[in-house]
């Protein structure tokens, strides 16, 4: 089975839902900002009673972050599930069940860890010839980690946990305007900020794990 065929199946499906899902609120935005119906600007330049249409705008841009944070998550699991099914074929392994005793001799915290320790112990896999590094594709499973754990019932836009921002202090899914507003003496966060996927920070990640995957494949030994 090609399993990286798959997985491009996959992520093209989660570039062309985030795209769908995306357009609605995109436009909204857009025509608020050019005062398009039905948002048509009504108020003075003199009368400022502050941005007309806000409560909209907000709604939009919370949607957009939700469509952001399920999109990631759809690439989360359609790594795991590529690499799952590669370490299987690699371990002789036809069921899921079967994987859980082989991957207990490898070391990590997490999965992808573990999975990883495996490739580099069992092909030719080396991280110093991977063509994305460690930390960015496993910034991509801490964050939707984030996501679908955070624990402020007040918020659908949830911050980076304190144990993943102490490994990594500049998210890659943190928005630049909280990084520059929010860094201290050492050009780096105080505190955990915002996770917000972009459609150009989610098109990235997809890009690293296509490129990270293709690499992985070129490692195999059973053919």
């Amino acid at each position: 089975m090609d399993y990286l065929a798959i997985l491009e199946d996959h992520l093209g499906f989660i570039e062309r839902f985030y795209t769908a899902a995306a357009e609605p609120f995109k436009t909204t935005l857009r025509k608020i900002e050019a005062g398009e119906e039905p948002f048509v600007h009504t108020c003075s330049p003199e009368d400022y009673d502050g941005p007309e249409y806000l409560t909209e705008g907000m709604e939009a841009e919370k949607c957009l972050g939700v469509v952001g944070n399920c999109s990631l998550g759809l690439l989360e699991k359609a790594l795991h599930d590529y690499l799952r099914e590669f370490i299987m074929r690699e371990a002789g392994v036809a069921k899921t069940e079967a994987l859980s005793p082989i991957l207990k001799q490898y070391k990590g915290d997490g999965w992808f860890a573990r999975y990883c320790d495996f490739l580099e112990k069992k092909t030719e896999f080396e991280w110093s010839r991977s063509p994305v590094a460690f930390e960015q594709i496993e910034q991509i499973n801490l964050s939707r980690n984030d996501i679908y754990h955070h624990e402020m019932i007040d918020t659908t836009q949830p911050r980076q946990s304190p144990k993943h921002f102490e490994k990594y202090p500049v998210s890659r899914f943190a928005p630049e305007w909280e990084i520059e507003a929010f860094s201290g003496e050492e050009d780096q966060p105080q505190f955990p900020l915002t996770i917000a996927v972009t459609c150009e920070k989610l098109a990235a990640a997809i890009g690293d794990v296509r490129q990270f995957c293709t690499f992985v494949e070129a490692q195999r030994t059973k053919w």
